[in-house]
């Protein structure tokens, strides 16, 4: 027999009969309607991981699905990007509270889509807005549209969501690093379609993608998708530790090969990141070095253009020429915005900072100043800078509140080296770039990165 005080504990349970919000001729079509919404919900997610997963492969295989003469060229990334935005926010749509990641990763979107709105208030401000559509066209494919990955990941309820984007990232980036080698470089669409591009590979490889500085910056994204990979893999999976190896290997190989030398001073403030942040032993942290310093000793041994490129920014320093130009034109982009506070619009930068190149010798009129900060407070003014700052703001914040595990720290040092990157270049503002960076401030921010403690028994 029950209890008599648990059974005046129990609560009632009325018949469904008697239940007053639902009609016993509504029976059939409210438990229908319920298991058809599971199913829907269920098939959505379901869909929604496997675009999010199919963003990295499209990212650095480009493939045109409709030309403009006008807008440019929509390609399979752009349309990956659209359902992927609309898959999360359906899926947003069913919360009615949000977690704070969820939230912090919302705004993450707002203060990156925002971005590019100041460069129109800067269009409207100079008075040229013949160009402003496709100033913002090219902001969202080149930061805008990547910015709902964080928020992808934290709505997808998928198990192991993160050990899945991370291989999808790795096979890409190994991809972007191997096809140098295979021949089938030329044959790619980006190469066929853009034919001055194949010019560049005699001087600089970029694997699959148009730069060699983003080729750079995608092998170290890849780099910290498989170390983050490896040290979350039990040391009895010796096969994709293994993998994982060699993807880390070819990820050193196209960093050092590009010649990119943002990239290195990049890495080696990631590094002293990843050395100082680390609760690991004196002698690991002596390893390390030792390990960042034989990588370096290789590359100059094995690579030409990573030889020249090195000698030439070390014997030359602040005379080479390109360094030079760079500081030339960001210094020229810096006095147009005193005249310009609001910004003047991308496309408007070379016309409005002829007037002010006074006596250079390199640059006359700046298309692009070669640093993601710099661009923005031209093209967007004050505003746009702000926000974008605040976009990465979030993303640190995203990413630094994860404990100090191995695979997390690895994130985050791989995160101070892009915001570093960004000085000398546009990273991550790059259509090839940003999907790679946003994923790697998702995955920064899911705690299932990290190696669970064992339980004490």
């Amino acid at each position: 027999m029950m209890h008599p005080s648990t059974a005046s504990a129990a609560p009632a349970v009325l018949p469904l009969a008697q239940c007053p919000s639902v009609r016993p001729s509504d029976w059939p079509r409210h438990v229908g309607a319920r298991h058809n919404s599971a199913a829907k919900i269920g098939l959505l997610e379901g869909f929604h991981v496997l675009v999010l997963l199919c963003v990295f492969p499209c990212t650095v295989f480009w493939w045109p699905v409709y030309r403009s003469n006008v807008y440019g060229n929509l390609v399979l990334l752009d349309c990956a990007f659209l359902t992927l935005w609309t898959t999360s926010l359906a899926l947003l749509m069913r919360h009615s509270h949000l977690p704070f990641r969820t939230r912090q990763c919302v705004k993450v979107c707002v203060f990156a889509v925002l971005a590019g709105c100041g460069s129109a208030v800067g269009s409207l401000v100079y008075g040229q807005t013949a160009n402003l559509a496709n100033d913002l066209l090219r902001h969202m494919k080149v930061l805008g549209f990547a910015s709902i990955i964080p928020l992808s990941l934290s709505l997808a309820s998928t198990a192991r969501i993160h050990r899945l984007v991370a291989a999808s990232a790795v096979l890409s980036t190994t991809f972007n690093v191997a096809v140098r080698v295979t021949g089938y470089q030329d044959r790619l669409p980006l190469f066929t379609e853009f034919s001055d591009l194949g010019r560049i590979q005699v001087v600089r490889p970029t694997g699959a993608v148009s730069n060699p500085n983003d080729y750079a910056y995608i092998s170290i994204l890849g780099l910290a998708f498989a170390a983050a990979l490896y040290s979350t893999r039990k040391r009895s999976a010796a096969l994709p530790r293994i993998l994982c190896f060699g993807a880390i290997v070819a990820s050193l190989y196209g960093a050092v090969t590009s010649g990119s030398r943002s990239a290195i001073v990049g890495v080696l403030c990631g590094a002293v990141y990843y050395i100082t942040r680390r609760r690991i032993s004196i002698a690991k942290k002596v390893g390390l070095v030792l390990m960042s310093a034989l990588v370096l000793v290789i590359a100059w041994r094995e690579s030409s253009v990573f030889q020249d490129r090195m000698d030439a920014a070390m014997t030359q320093r602040l005379k080479e020429l390109n360094v030079v130009g760079r500081i030339e034109a960001q210094s020229i982009a810096v006095r147009t915005w005193f005249a310009w506070p609001l910004g003047v619009g991308v496309s408007n930068m070379p016309a409005a900072t002829f007037p002010h190149s006074g006596d250079a010798q390199l640059v006359t009129a700046v298309e692009g100043s070669d640093s993601i900060y710099v661009d923005y407070l031209l093209g967007a003014g004050i505003q746009g800078l702000v926000l974008l700052l605040l976009c990465f703001g979030t993303c640190w914040k995203l990413a630094a509140p994860v404990g100090p595990t191995s695979g997390t720290t690895v994130l985050q040092s791989t995160i101070v080296c892009i915001f570093v990157c960004g000085c000398a270049s546009v990273a991550p503002a790059s259509a090839f770039v940003s999907p790679f960076f946003f994923a790697l401030v998702g995955l920064a921010a899911l705690r299932e990165m990290a190696p669970k403690a064992p339980r004490l028994s």
